[in-house]
């Protein structure tokens, strides 16, 4: 597309105001000309997207929809290292606010802005090393691709279980998932980096080169030190899943959830657990308790520790199922039916048939078992939220094992000792009334206040949650200080800035 007078004054209005509100520092410099915007696009290797380009108003939006307003000026589909060094290069030229994104599914809505995108989804190669079990990946590939392919050649990683979440935001802020207490954080798994610094250098990070900057990007968050471009992983031979569910009504979830705390911290670390509270806010849909414990191979175990488990409790389960999976087929639920390029969100594959949603969440962790008055007072908020009309969930997970095992100062994850993670969130269709949903980021920050007598304060990463006011200590509790020292050797003017974004030394 050429840029004709038209397109080049309104761009240029909105990157004017996309700066003023990114506060950009330093002294003013002129917009970008018609000529500068072709110049850049004559040597572009991928897409660069205007407003009134096709496919802009699909690939700008992000997994969540209450961030559809936040329109950016120009979409840089980038190809390859070259085309995210250019990019990078034409907004530090020009004081231009940019914003990386892998998947689009940061919580507060980080990975949208109305300056420049600088979207990977095109760099989403993912290579199996035969000769040593490694894997590179491009960070703009999603886990659905990467569970699908890897697991082809009977490998994959530690990873979550949304497919359409990106590798680079998922590594960067740790990585949850079934298999983390067996081989660790997805960050664990990460042996080396390509990392795009501000400046243009294109860096190779591992434990021997650039070894300070590998340690930060290991839980130190995306968009903070540079444009991660490809990703090494140690992989893992993957194994049938065993999956054991117990579901039981809300009036027995305290005895229940009290005896699956001290039943799962002593679990052996091949099987990994979650208490998941649901619950639709409808009258004639009594909010449900599910325990849910799964084993990546390890069957025999994972049948006698069950066993184990429903004999000792108090109240028997309204209902529980014991199903054995092969692996991709379970860690693909959400493609069941679906070809891979469906099995995407809508600005990730233009065959994409995944919905995108509007919800809210924050998180806390504890590291010791929740007494019986904060189980009393978390189960409350339920029953309160449900006589309410309003819908919700909690995830409590449990830790520990090959996460706890990774020294606390080793990487920038900075909640290697908590026995339990939880998820407070509100998910709702896209259209959902806004003040609805601002009220609901409202409750899942409240949580955090109410279970604050019981948590460590700590907040994981890739849950972000805009209204938690001290948020560098909550995601990062001591390592700040050594993360604030990172960003101003590698961005110290800030290029690469969002709200709750770390701040050079």
């Amino acid at each position: 597309m050429l840029l004709d007078r038209r397109h080049f004054l309104a761009l240029s209005s909105t990157i004017a105001l996309a700066t003023v509100a990114g506060c950009q520092s330093g002294p003013a410099r002129a917009l970008p000309d018609p000529d500068d915007w072709q110049q850049l696009k004559a040597s572009f290797s991928g897409q660069l997207l205007f407003p009134s380009d096709a496919g802009f108003s699909r690939f700008y939006k992000a997994a969540n929809s209450r961030y559809d307003s936040i329109t950016p000026a120009v979409i840089a589909r980038c190809a390859n290292t070259s085309d995210v060094q250019q990019i990078l290069a034409f907004a530090r030229k020009f004081q231009l606010p940019i914003t990386g994104r892998s998947g689009g599914h940061n919580y507060a809505g980080y990975s949208s802005t109305k300056g420049i995108l600088l979207d990977l989804a095109l760099m989403a190669d993912i290579q199996h090393e035969a000769e040593d079990d490694t894997a590179w990946i491009g960070a703009g590939a999603k886990l659905g691709d990467i569970y699908d392919q890897l697991s082809k050649k009977g490998r994959s990683i530690p990873g979550g279980s949304c497919v359409g979440v990106g590798i680079a935001g998922l590594t960067l802020g740790g990585g949850f998932g079934i298999a983390d207490r067996l081989y660790g954080l997805t960050c664990d798994a990460l042996l080396e980096a390509e990392v795009v610094t501000v400046d243009g250098e294109v860096l190779r990070c591992n434990e021997q080169q650039n070894a300070d900057l590998f340690w930060g990007l290991r839980g130190g968050g995306g968009g903070q030190f540079g444009i991660v471009t490809r990703l090494k992983f140690q992989t893992f031979a993957t194994a049938d899943i065993l999956s054991c569910h117990a579901y039981f009504a809300l009036k027995d979830a305290l005895p229940v959830l009290n005896l699956w705390q001290h039943w799962s911290h002593q679990l052996p670390e091949a099987l990994w657990s979650q208490a998941a509270l649901w619950w639709r806010g409808e009258p004639d849909h009594e909010p449900q308790l599910q325990i849910r414990v799964t084993s990546l191979g390890q069957i025999k175990l994972l049948q006698q520790q069950w066993v184990n488990w429903l004999r000792r409790l108090p109240v028997q389960p309204v209902e529980q199922d014991v199903v054995l999976h092969n692996y991709r087929e379970y860690m693909l639920t959400d493609c069941a039916g679906l070809e891979m390029p469906e099995c995407k969100l809508p600005h990730q594959s233009e065959q994409a048939k995944l919905k995108r949603v509007a919800m809210a969440g924050s998180s806390d962790f504890f590291n010791q078992v929740i007494s019986r008055a904060g189980l009393e007072a978390l189960l409350g908020q339920v029953q309160q939220r449900q006589q309410q009309g309003l819908s919700g969930g909690i995830l409590l997970t449990l830790m520990g094992g090959a996460i706890s095992s990774v020294p606390a100062d080793h990487t920038a994850f900075a909640h290697r000792d908590a026995l339990f993670s939880a998820q407070y969130l509100v998910s709702r269709p896209v259209g959902a009334d806004e003040k609805l949903m601002q009220g609901a980021a409202l409750w899942v920050n409240h949580m955090r206040t109410v279970m604050k007598p019981y948590s460590t304060g700590g907040a994981y990463l890739n849950y972000t949650d805009a209204l938690i006011k001290n948020w560098s200590e909550a995601y990062y509790g001591r390592h700040y200080e050594k993360l604030q020292q990172l960003k101003g050797r590698y961005d110290p003017e800030q290029l690469l800035r969002f709200a709750q974004g770390i701040k050079p030394a």
